[in-house]
């Protein structure tokens, strides 16, 4: 029988872990947008997001994943649970019940605990790689991403809309 959970706890370390593999993330993408702009970020987030995320797993000791119903790339195709948190979250955001207010979800399994934290578009910065063509997202970026990500489902996005999900695993 595996020992009680503090859950406080793990909230706050899901919570850690989402927001400074966001502030890694964001960081080297402002970066990258800085530098050659949303194709350059595109193709940059291409090769570098998983080892980026990969790495702070290895320094977490944890499973960190960006997951949604419409992800960008395959490896980011929510498991199960994954898709039934991101439905219920959905189905909530779509309700109304908690408009941009979704609080994260924890779940205390027998040898893990899952974290999960939802993810908003939230400056017109993201609408550059998850916008609507001519809204936000530039031609240019979208054929880089049609060319990099071809099962892409994670355009046509507005500022304020539900983008997905941190999923966050440790081992109990």
């Amino acid at each position: 029988m595996a020992p009680d959970l503090d859950e406080a706890a793990a909230m706050e370390k899901g919570a850690a872990i989402a927001n400074s593999s966001f502030q890694a993330l964001s960081t080297a993408l402002q970066a990258a947008m800085k530098q050659g702009g949303p194709v350059h970020a595109v193709e940059f987030c291409s090769l570098n997001a998983l080892p980026l995320t990969d790495s702070l797993s290895m320094v977490h000791s944890a499973r960190i994943r960006r997951t949604s119903e419409r992800w960008r790339a395959l490896r980011d195709a929510p498991d199960a649970e994954e898709m039934k948190v991101l439905r219920d979250l959905d189905s909530a955001w779509n309700d109304g019940k908690e408009g941009g207010t979704l609080k994260p979800i924890l779940k205390v399994g027998s040898d893990s605990v899952a974290y999960y934290q939802p993810i908003f578009i939230t400056t017109p910065t993201c609408l550059k790689c998850h916008g609507k063509v001519g809204d936000g997202l530039d031609s240019a970026a979208h054929a880089s991403i049609a060319q990099l990500y071809t099962w892409d489902k994670a355009t046509g996005y507005s500022l304020g809309d539900l983008r997905g999900m941190w999923s966050i695993r440790w081992a109990r």
